[in-house]
């Protein structure tokens, strides 16, 4: 799995998501982008792999998307969010939650 970090894996464990794929012009690669998406519509990316193109199709670059979205949901984090929670205190845990809820916000620029 890609390495992504606790605040995108929380984001893609509570929230719908989305998965699209992208190339460059000269489409000798792929790669995907993780949307967080809210009443169905795009806000913000969480995960992506630019500005790389590590997969050689369309196929392949969604799939390994949605087997990061499979595996990060499959994800029991309930020992680790406790652990968290102590460790950040009363204070850090309000800028989590904050950085959290300001990104469900849309963007002007998805």
């Amino acid at each position: 799995m890609a390495e992504i970090s606790l605040q995108s894996v929380l984001m893609i464990q509570g929230n719908e998501t989305c998965v699209a794929f992208y190339s460059n012009k000269e489409r000798n690669g792929y790669g995907f982008i993780v949307y967080l998406m809210k009443d169905g519509k795009i806000q913000t990316p969480i995960v992506s792999t630019i500005p790389y193109y590590p997969y050689k199709t369309q196929d392949e670059a969604q799939e390994e998307g949605d087997s990061l979205v499979r595996q990060v949901r499959a994800m029991n984090l309930g020992a680790e969010k406790s652990t968290i929670l102590e460790i950040l205190g009363e204070e850090g845990r309000k800028a989590v939650f904050d950085a959290l809820k300001g990104a469900n916000k849309p963007t002007s620029n998805p």
